[in-house]
Order: structure tokens, then sequence, then C-alpha cells
């Protein structure tokens, strides 16, 4: 009886000692699954500190360089002159359709003819659409190419005239110094230049009918597509038509312009050049502090169908 007992209790103290072991194990697993859970955890919050301090400082470049560009832009209208209408030209570097660079041709001159004395162009001083438009455009006395500081059009018309220290800062420039812009073809760069226009109320007159960026390509700004108010169904629908005669559609653009404009100091290109040295003077603000409201294009624009 006595060895029964012995054998009993020595059982039950094994089977003590296996649950002891069992649980010990059973401790270090869920201590060691925590551990790497809080280790986890620091890590997602470093990365995630990161990547906010990152975001934070792409957002201030992006600020500041929106910055600098404006003030290109005042720099420059000061030197163009504050009430002129800036009539802009974009386009691709190399004609694609076989009526493009006719289209252009003929366009020029009659803008140059029909405009008045307070409105003045502005290319980007590149090869294609833009050169064509600057050899073209009266004796180029009205014609200014901007391009990169230490960069010339080498078109022998028109002035040339520098901002920015690379393209894509005179990209930027360009696509805030302009009251009209006509587009010609184009890839992703025309489409970004006209975006940046249309967002902030400029006039974008596509010459659809050329294709490329101008026909809604590269997230071409689907409104410019839209027949603004300063046009008629007739002008609209020429400079769509790719059947309809050259001459036809240069003399669309040519009226559409002079509708928008309306004399030296329109009132409608005013409140885009408005607009702009609102934005020029309100300050700007990086994530964490107060965002100022954006000015409102007056009810004015002809930008609107």
């Amino acid at each position: 009886a006595e060895e029964a007992v012995l054998k009993a209790e020595e059982e039950k103290k094994a089977r003590e000692e296996v649950e002891a072991e069992a649980t010990k194990k059973v401790t270090e697993v869920v201590q060691k699954e925590s551990e790497e859970d809080l280790a986890s955890e620091e890590e997602e919050g470093v990365a995630r500190k990161a990547t906010e301090e990152a975001a934070q400082m792409a957002e201030k470049t992006a600020v500041q360089a929106e910055d600098k560009a404006a003030k290109e832009v005042q720099r420059l209208r000061s030197e163009l002159g504050r009430d002129t209408c800036i009539v802009c030209i974009l386009g691709g570097t190399k004609f694609q359709e076989a009526d493009s660079e006719e289209l252009v041709k003929a366009i020029a001159p009659k803008l140059e003819a029909a405009a008045g004395s307070g409105v003045k162009f502005v290319t980007g001083g590149m090869p294609g659409v833009q050169e064509a438009f600057a050899k073209h455009c009266g004796d180029g006395s009205r014609v200014w190419n901007l391009l990169p500081v230490g960069q010339a059009s080498g078109y022998g018309r028109g002035t040339d005239i520098n901002a920015g220290a690379d393209l894509e800062e005179r990209k930027a420039i360009f696509g805030l110094i302009g009251d009209i812009y006509i587009t010609v073809e184009g890839g992703p760069g025309v489409s970004q230049e006209a975006r940046a226009a249309h967002e902030r109320g400029a006039v974008v007159v596509p010459l659809i009918r050329t294709g490329g960026a101008s026909e809604g390509m590269f997230g071409f700004p689907k409104g410019a597509l839209q027949k603004p108010r300063c046009a008629t169904e007739e002008q609209w629908s020429l400079l769509q038509n790719k059947g309809a005669a050259v001459e036809d559609s240069a003399a669309a653009v040519v009226a559409i312009l002079e509708a928008c404009v309306g004399g030296p100091a329109p009132k409608e290109v005013k409140a885009v050049q408005q607009q702009q040295q609102q934005h020029h003077h309100q300050p700007r603000a990086v994530s964490g502090s107060p965002t100022p409201s954006k000015a409102k294009v007056v009810e004015a624009s002809p930008r609107a169908a």
C-alpha cells in the first residue's frame, strides 16, 4: 500500500513538472511574440514618421517652387506690361499632322493683324509649333520667347526672355504667365502647362483637330475641351473638324480670341490677371498650418461654357 502511495505521488510530481515546463514554454512564446509585436509597432511608427516628414518636406519644396514661379511671373508681367493681354502658344516640338504646320502659319499673321496693341504673344522658345508661330507673326516685335536662364531660342525673330533654372521651372512659369493659351498638337508637357493654366482660370483654346494633347490626350484638362462662352458653336466646330479648310479654322481661332480679348484691356483677361496678383500676395501654408482660401475666378471669366 505504501509503495502504491509513493508511486502515485511520483507520477503526480512528474505530471506537475511536465505541466510546469509546458506552461513555461507557452509563456516564453507569448512573451517573444509580444516583444516582436512591440518591435514591429516601433518600426512602423518610425517608418510612418519618416514618411510624414518626407511628405512635409516635399510639400514645403513644392510651395517654395510655386512661390518662386509666382515671383518670376510678377517680374515678367512688369517687363511685358501689367495691363498687357498675354497670349501663350503651346504645341509639340515636331508637327505630327499633315496640315498642323499650315494651320499655325495661317493663324500667326491673322492674330498679329487682328490683336490690339495691348496684346503680346509668348512662346516657350521650342522648335516645332512655337517656332513656326514666332516666324510668321508679323515682324516679331510682339513675340517674346520664354526660356530657362542661359538659353536662347535661335529663332531670329521675337525677343528672348529668361526665367527658371531649367525646363521644369520654365514650364511652371509658362503655365502661370498667360491670359490665353492656344494649343496645337502636343504631348505630356503641353498638357501639363495647359492644365496649370486652366486650373487658375486662364482661357485655353485647343486646336482639337490637330490631335495629341490638344485633342484630350496625356491628361489635357477636360474642361478646356468644352466650348467657352467667347466662342460660337460654328467657330468651335471649326477647331474640331479635321476636314475643315485651314483658312476657316484659322479665322475661327482669331474670332474666338477677339471675342475673349475685346480690346487692349479686356475685363475677362483682367480677371485672370487679378487672380495671379492675389495668388502672388497670398500667404502659402504647409501641412500643419492653416490653409488660406483660394481666390475664385470671377463669373465674367470666359472659360466657362
